[in-house]
């Protein structure tokens, strides 16, 4: 497992595709193709500011919307999918899991560790042989300051195509979901991948963006 602690959203994805690409296992994949990855990486990010690295290729101002737009409760049911997280977060198993998570706030339960949110259901997840969500979980810790703690739990992350787009879309979930119906503002962001990972057929993209 490798930690990394940043200022921005750009500088964890960088350090992340280097440390993947540069140091990462070569494993075969469950899609028969390759992968580098590595398994447990947590990125600390002090100040998630909604700008992406430049290198970036997969990180613009309409793919960041279009993920926006995925997480707004208003979304939920509507994509044609079979779930979307959206979904499972509003409705899992008839329950709002968003909507109490920012009771729980507005009711100052400062320093609480059970304000959280899940999505593998298993008696659908466990029954399926791919498609099951890559994200698991988010946990929030209110301080007495106000400040709000965000961890975001993957299982399986494409980092070189989804890091960026991906956290930028949470935020929006944070902001809308969290932070605007209370008193409380965005902490640290910290993100954990159980597996993270590149897959070979972006290799030569990921050189050219590790290119001095």
């Amino acid at each position: 497992m490798i930690a990394g602690t940043f200022d921005t959203l750009s500088e964890a994805w960088y350090w992340a595709i280097k440390e993947i690409y540069t140091n990462g296992q070569l494993v075969e994949t469950e899609y028969g193709i390759k992968a580098k990855c590595i398994n447990g990486m947590l990125l600390e990010v002090r100040n998630p500011v909604q700008v992406w690295h430049k290198k970036d290729p997969f990180c613009t101002k309409e793919r960041v919307e279009f993920y926006k737009k995925q997480f707004k409760r208003e979304s939920a049911g509507r994509h044609g999918f079979e779930y979307t997280y959206i979904d499972r977060l509003v409705n899992y198993e008839g329950f709002d899991q968003l909507k109490w998570m920012g009771e729980q706030l507005q009711n100052k339960r400062y320093e609480s560790k059970r304000i959280q949110a899940i999505t593998w259901m298993p008696k659908i997840d466990c029954m399926k042989k791919e498609d099951q969500p890559c994200f698991q979980r988010i946990w929030v810790f209110p301080h007495k300051n106000n400040k709000l703690d965000v961890h975001i739990h993957y299982r399986s992350w494409d980092m070189f195509k989804a890091f960026e787009a991906n956290l930028m879309a949470f935020q929006e979930l944070v902001k809308d979901e969290l932070i605007g119906p209370t008193d409380f503002m965005l902490g640290t962001l910290r993100c954990f991948g159980d597996n993270v990972h590149i897959y070979e057929d972006d290799f030569q993209a990921a050189e050219e963006v590790l290119k001095p």
